[in-house]
């Protein structure tokens, strides 16, 4: 069996270089996870909300979008997180307070789990200038799971996961743990699993990439290294970043208006890419204009516009 613990990108609004998909011996991994606890609470004691005891407030299950895998292909798995009413959990994101998942697995060798992909978080504002990037009552996280070609027909995978997360309501962060695991089927002929729907549900509510077609609900342009992002149908918006994005400078104050216009300015040091999603919401005293879609994905390189080349640099408008 292997054993792997996934880390979150960022702890605290700090970049943890190396360390996001760190494979390390258990007294290694014992040490580092009980080092991340202890920190994890001195931070959490010294924000808002204070710091509580260990009750269970969230549930957690690993499943699988389809019940049997083909050697040498991939399938989905997800963590389905159910958190009671007035708790939320934190995202992979810039956070000034809360922390998000790590995850310690363990797995047969010739499977390959990968990076977790985050759904699209909220914006939770506390007093004194703190600014979180959340889930509330329910967190559906996907990640590709895929075994090697020479795995044989008819064997059983069973996967298994060590969990440790934070959640918080208005007054209280208590941390929570789970044991997980679930089993795939080696076979030649992929079987969808009674969970399927679910993943289906979540790719459709993932949001739409702006590519700077005239569809697009949000217009995306620069001045100098200024993003600018506006819409001209009566909506508000935030802008939530990823992990990996550039990092937002003063995104308290200028990640979110009632207007139809954002500037935010951004730290290009780690990355040259500003990568996250734009949330349009309405405005009060303004119905807003019809539209299809209200969460739009954005990963666009410094200074150049969306395209349908995406990722691709020397397709990108300078």
């Amino acid at each position: 069996m292997g054993n792997g613990i996934t880390m979150p990108t960022r702890w605290f609004g700090i970049r943890l270089e190396g360390i996001a998909q760190m494979r390390i011996g258990q007294r290694a991994l014992q040490f580092v996870t009980s080092c991340i606890a202890i920190t994890a609470c001195a931070a959490s004691a010294q924000a808002q909300p204070g710091f509580g005891e260990a009750e269970e407030h969230s549930r957690v299950s690993l499943i699988s979008e389809t019940e049997t895998i083909a050697p040498d292909t991939s399938t989905m798995l997800a963590f389905e997180f159910n958190l009671d009413k007035s708790y939320h959990t934190y995202a992979d994101s810039y956070n000034d307070s809360g922390a998000p998942l790590i995850t310690v697995w363990a797995k047969p060798t010739g499977v390959e789990i990968g990076d977790p992909i985050w759904p699209a978080p909220y914006r939770y504002e506390q007093p004194g200038g703190v600014l979180d990037h959340v889930y509330e009552r329910r967190l559906f996280l996907m990640m590709p799971v895929s075994i090697d070609p020479s795995t044989p027909i008819g064997e059983e995978i069973v996967i298994s996961a060590s969990l440790e997360w934070l959640v918080c309501d208005s007054n209280l962060c208590v941390p929570q743990y789970g044991e997980v695991s679930t089993t795939l089927n080696v076979a030649s002929r992929v079987k969808p699993s009674e969970h399927a729907q679910k993943f289906a549900d979540a790719r459709d509510s993932s949001g739409k990439l702006l590519t700077g077609a005239r569809s697009d609900a949000v217009i995306v342009m620069w001045e100098g290294d200024t993003l600018v992002l506006s819409n001209l149908l009566g909506y508000g918006m935030s802008f939530i970043p990823a992990a990996e994005s550039a990092e937002p400078l003063k995104l308290m104050e200028n990640g979110r208006s009632d207007s139809g216009t954002l500037r935010i300015d951004f730290d290009f040091e780690e990355s040259d890419r500003v990568v996250g999603w734009v949330r349009l919401h309405k405005v009060k005293g303004n119905p807003g204009a019809p539209v299809n879609e209200k969460l739009w994905i954005i990963n666009v390189k410094r200074g150049s516009k969306p395209n349908a080349f995406l990722g691709n640099s020397e397709s990108e408008s300078q």
